[in-house]
């Protein structure tokens, strides 16, 4: 810590302007620096200026006044081009009317270093009421120079006149002029000087604006004005003897000649004054006066603008994972996409009724008033008339992805069956990894691995009356060929046997994109059913499922949607009405 840097000058070619330069501190003050393209430009040292050598492709001149820091430190160094230098302090700067018409300008500036920043203002303050001066006396020092040149000519108009006068009153003695005579000479004297006035004046607006300024426009009707009424006063005139209308014609002449050099002669010595004096409209009022508070970033604005950008980038998030994973809620839209018909929705069950793989997840016994359990029964309803007409009792649950659900609604649904009267069989057919035996609180062996392979008896492996109506066989130990047993003719023995014991068996089979099972076992059922996580999976992982379920010779009878979100009472839940009835007492 504590490196420091400090560059009194820094020259480089136009294409290294605001590229980065590394400075690398050697010992004893040392230093290189390379150029941006990663090659070293020169070699220096601390308080004396150092230059590539003449003739280098990139002439650069640097000089270092404080270099403190380790050897090997880098530094990065920039000579800002006069554009982004410029661009930069235009974005900074800040400048405004103090109140509408009152020419007060108050003028902000930005920037990470007060100290600099104050200097910075008061510089271009400073700047612009010295161009103010400097542009009013350069405006002088033009009009200076016009009068300047017009001056001689008026000078010798005027000495002409007053010779002509002389000769003529020489010649012909002095003349009377009448009381008419004389006001009329008056007022065409008065004109000519108006319009010997206005004709410098076009002449000087002439440089500064086309033809076509207000000014200019305004001043040519003017002219065009005293034209007129000079023309006027001349035909009075003529009327007049010669000898009076001659002398009043000279003396105007030199009447109107001495005053219009006296006006300009005065007018120029006024833009001599002016030229030469440092007077000027604009002046500074305040000095700059650094804020006592850091103006940026204020700590509210950035406070709420954060707020503000969290929530939408949490909604942009949100809509985003939604898009990307598109998972199915709607049973219509199911239907209508795979033309397979969708037998229920089954809602989410309660939260707190249910832990996974335990005695719990039989809500048709624990809460059987729940939403839940309602569509699983309104399942029911619809899977008897499906049996009744696939003349089999034989019913496969396969899901279409992995945490389907399909072991909750196996299992729910023969606790249901078996409230009808009817004797059913449900079957855990997850050779590789079954659970349903711990919902019965009953040991994993023996089971259908242990039957299959005539280890154990049917008899011996079934629990009986797991409750009113309902038998359960569970997968007993996880044998290394799964799918070699249920290929066997000992399960086809088996599924032959069950069907004709029971009013309905129920096989609680492995998701069929993991392994071939779900098809074994579909073989042997009249029904098979295929349940689709709501919310998780995607519209074409649903059709793969179901895809591989028909190459296989299994095509699904039907799609269970579970995992539905819950929705207050008698509101639909994915476009299937639920209802839930008051509990008694």
């Amino acid at each position: 810590g504590g490196e420091q840097l400090q560059v009194e000058r820094l020259n480089v070619p136009p294409e290294w302007e605001d590229l980065p330069l590394t400075l690398v501190a050697e010992a004893d003050g040392a230093y290189t620096l390379w150029g941006p393209e990663g090659r070293a430009v020169l070699h220096g040292a601390v308080g004396t200026g150092a230059q590539t050598q003449a003739g280098a492709a990139h002439e650069v001149e640097l000089s270092v006044t404080a270099l403190r820091a380790r050897p090997g430190t880098r530094f990065q160094v920039m000579r800002r081009s006069k554009l982004a230098v410029v661009e930069e302090l235009q974005r900074a700067l800040r400048m405004g009317e103090k109140g509408a018409g009152t020419g007060v300008l108050n003028l902000t500036l930005e920037g990470p270093d007060p100290v600099l920043a104050t200097t910075t203002l008061q510089t271009i303050a400073d700047t612009y009421v010295r161009s103010n001066a400097e542009r009013r006396s350069e405006d002088a020092g033009r009009t200076l120079s016009f009068l300047d040149s017009q001056l001689p000519g008026l000078r010798q108009g005027l000495e002409q006149a007053e010779a002509a006068l002389r000769d003529y009153r020489a010649g012909k003695g002095g003349v009377d002029l009448a009381l008419e005579v004389q006001a009329v000479l008056n007022r065409s004297a008065a004109l000519d000087k108006d319009i010997s006035t206005l004709a410098l004046e076009r002449s000087e607006l002439r440089q500064r604006f086309t033809e076509h300024h207000p000014l200019l426009l305004a001043t040519e009707r003017k002219l065009a004005r005293l034209h007129s009424e000079r023309t006027a006063l001349e035909t009075r005139l003529k009327g007049v003897p010669d000898a009076e209308r001659v002398s009043a014609q000279l003396t105007r002449d030199v009447k109107v000649a001495n005053e219009l050099y006296l006006q300009l002669n005065n007018k120029a010595q006024e833009y001599r004054v002016l030229k030469s004096s440092t007077i000027t409209h604009a002046r500074l009022i305040d000095a700059p006066v650094v804020t006592r508070l850091p103006v940026r970033p204020a700590k509210p604005d950035v406070l709420a603008v954060s707020l503000v950008l969290g929530l939408v980038a949490g909604v942009a998030l949100a809509f985003a994972r939604q898009s990307l994973h598109a998972g199915v809620t709607d049973p219509a839209a199911l239907e209508s996409a795979l033309a397979v018909p969708v037998l229920a929705s089954v809602p989410t069950g309660p939260r707190h009724a249910a832990r996974p793989r335990s005695p719990s997840l039989i809500l048709a016994r624990s809460v059987p008033r729940d939403v839940t359990i309602e569509a699983v029964r309104g399942l029911r309803t619809r899977l008897q008339r499906a049996m009744k007409e696939a003349g089999s009792p034989v019913v496969t649950l396969t899901g279409t992805g992995p945490g389907a659900g399909t072991s909750f609604t196996a299992l729910n649904l023969a606790w249901v069956l078996a409230e009808t009267g009817q004797r059913v069989l449900l079957v855990d057919a997850n050779l590789r990894g079954g659970w349903l035996h711990r919902c019965f609180r009953e040991a994993r062996v023996p089971g259908l691995h242990e039957v299959l392979r005539g280890t154990s008896t049917l008899e011996q492996a079934l629990l009986q009356q797991a409750a009113p109506g309902l038998s359960f066989l569970g997968a007993g130990a996880l044998p290394p060929d799964p799918a070699e047993l249920l290929a066997g003719a000992a399960f086809d023995t088996f599924v032959a046997r069950v069907a004709a014991e029971y009013d309905a068996v129920l096989f609680d089979t492995p998701c069929i994109l993991a392994v071939t099972d779900a098809a074994l076992v579909g073989r042997h059922a009249g029904v098979r059913l295929a349940v689709v996580r709501a919310a998780t999976q995607s519209l074409r992982e649903v059709a793969t499922a179901l895809h591989q379920l028909e190459q296989s010779g299994v095509p699904a009878h039907g799609i269970v949607l579970n995992g539905v979100p819950r929705s207050r009472t008698g509101r639909a839940v994915s476009g299937v009405y639920q209802y839930e009835y008051p509990s008694a007492g």
